[in-house]
């Protein structure tokens, strides 16, 4: 009986150790993986694994982590309590420690509430992190989720050529055996992903901005089409240049617009210097004399 009781005991501070480790590298996967819409466009997936996967194992884990733990405590409770004893004796040391770690675990709570550094560091660097995927050529999609749209949907938002999508796909050994499939469908049944498709169809010039157009759009219906498609993502450079409007435009607006921006910075970061949405960034950089609208 006691080989067995030592046996489950090892056991368990095994298995607390285990997941230990894979709570530590699931953690670090999922710290630096891409926002949602990066991995739905490109299928994102490390080690064979996607985000969902990564975030499933990490979950489980957490679970044993917990069980194993209090399993722990219990097959180990005698030797605890005789430490606790130890500790009541010197119950000014004990005192020490205690109001210590409180206070330590109350500054960080409130650290990461009120977003006050260097808490925030760990999440400036996380934001940082996930956002450089989408920096990548090709990593962001054209609007939020635009691989579950049917290719005609698809095509008919961003002012495609259907006919010239199928076969710019057909003619690079794409199957597409139903033409009103999604992106993510014909991805998954040709072994590739959504932003490799998009990139072989054809975007016509008469579908991209003229140079000069985007500055005479309405503030409102810049917003209207801007809000949720992850434009904070974008340096004020590459924002103006998928927009059709010239870099030295940009940065021009930008200035009397009275916002600061580097060169490297984003448009929420620039958003969050100034206390302003990113969209309000785009709004100024798109319609001439705009002025930014600080959030309440």
């Amino acid at each position: 009986m006691l080989k067995n009781k030592q046996a489950t005991r090892a056991f368990v501070a095994f298995l607390v150790t285990w997941s230990f480790v894979v709570l530590t590298v699931t953690g670090l996967v999922l710290y630096v993986v891409p926002h949602g819409r990066v991995v739905n466009w490109t299928f994102w997936s490390l080690a064979g694994l996607g985000k969902d996967a990564w975030a499933d194992v990490h979950i489980l884990f957490g679970v044993v982590f917990i069980v194993g733990g209090a399993l722990h405590l219990y097959f180990n409770w005698k030797p605890f309590k005789n430490y606790l004893a130890e500790r009541v004796l010197g119950h000014l040391a004990l005192k020490r420690e205690l109001v210590t770690s409180l206070l330590a675990t109350v500054v960080l709570i409130v650290g990461a509430v009120y977003a006050l550094p260097p808490v925030s560091w760990v999440f400036d660097l996380n934001d940082t992190l996930k956002s450089y995927w989408g920096k990548v050529p090709g990593h962001e999609p054209p609007y939020p989720r635009a691989e579950e749209a049917p290719l005609p949907v698809l095509a008919k938002r961003l002012d495609l050529n259907l006919d010239a999508a199928l076969a710019a796909l057909q003619s690079s050994g794409i199957r597409i055996p139903d033409p009103g499939a999604t992106l993510a469908a014909i991805a998954t049944a040709n072994a590739t992903t959504p932003a490799a498709l998009y990139a072989l169809i054809p975007r016509p010039a008469a579908a991209q901005p003229p140079k000069g157009q985007a500055s005479t759009a309405d503030p409102a219906a810049i917003e209207a089409r801007l809000t949720g498609t992850g434009v904070g993502a974008k340096t004020p450079a590459a924002f103006a240049e998928q927009n059709g409007l010239a870099v030295a435009v940009a940065r021009q607006r930008i200035g009397a617009a009275g916002i600061e921006a580097g060169p490297e910075d984003t448009l929420k970061a620039i958003a969050e210097r100034h206390a302003i949405r990113p969209v309000e960034i785009a709004k100024a950089l798109l319609a001439p004399d705009y002025r930014p609208q600080r959030s309440d």
